[in-house]
């Protein structure tokens, strides 16, 4: 055995294993510079979407919603509460119960249900035109100020201007609805 021939042959061997093993390290530091570069864009991801009834599009963060966003939402969420005819009131209210947030949903579902029935037989039809949302502050409720007609087939029975509010969180980028009142509803309740 020639000792040159073996001593290029062990040569080329430790030479490539030093070049495999810096390709290693190179895939390594690639896949950890990959991991930081994927972490940080999900953390300042957005989520912008046009859901069905909506008009534009809407910004959803971990940090909340855009006032356009939430100006959207207050409309679709009125369209269906207060909007309705005895043909369509169940399907409404069942869209509706589906953007409760767990906390409110048992006494929603009680209400709208009642109020769906007596729709269905006093054959009742309601709309609500909104005229003004006043955001609070705090943005976890709107207040909306509009005018209410009913009508008992070709009869008017209300036209009236009314004032709503609809209590609301956001949580894992989804619109929740609290609660809807009537305004005057609830400052006759608090002072009784």
């Amino acid at each position: 055995m020639k000792m040159s021939i073996f001593l290029d042959k062990h040569l080329n061997v430790k030479a490539e294993n030093r070049l495999l093993k810096f390709f290693v390290v190179l895939i390594g530091i690639a896949q950890v510079a990959n991991m930081a570069w994927n972490y940080s864009i999900t953390r300042s991801a957005r989520t912008i979407i046009v859901p069905a009834g909506l008009n534009a599009r809407m910004e959803i963060s971990d940090r909340g919603m855009t006032e356009d966003s939430v100006r959207q939402y207050v409309r679709y969420v009125f369209g269906l509460a207060l909007s309705y005819s005895p043909v369509t009131v169940r399907g409404q209210f069942d869209e509706l119960l589906a953007l409760y947030s767990p906390n409110g949903f048992a006494q929603a579902k009680t209400s709208l249900y009642a109020l769906a029935e007596d729709v269905e037989n006093a054959k009742v039809s309601n709309s609500f035109y909104i005229q003004r949302m006043v955001l609070d502050p705090s943005g976890r409720a709107v207040e909306v100020q509009g005018i209410k007609r009913q009508y008992a087939g070709e009869v008017k029975l209300k036209d009236a201007n009314e004032t709503y509010v609809l209590e609301y969180t956001v949580s894992n980028g989804r619109f929740m609805i609290e609660k809807i009142y009537l305004k005057e509803d609830k400052k006759e309740k608090e002072s009784s």
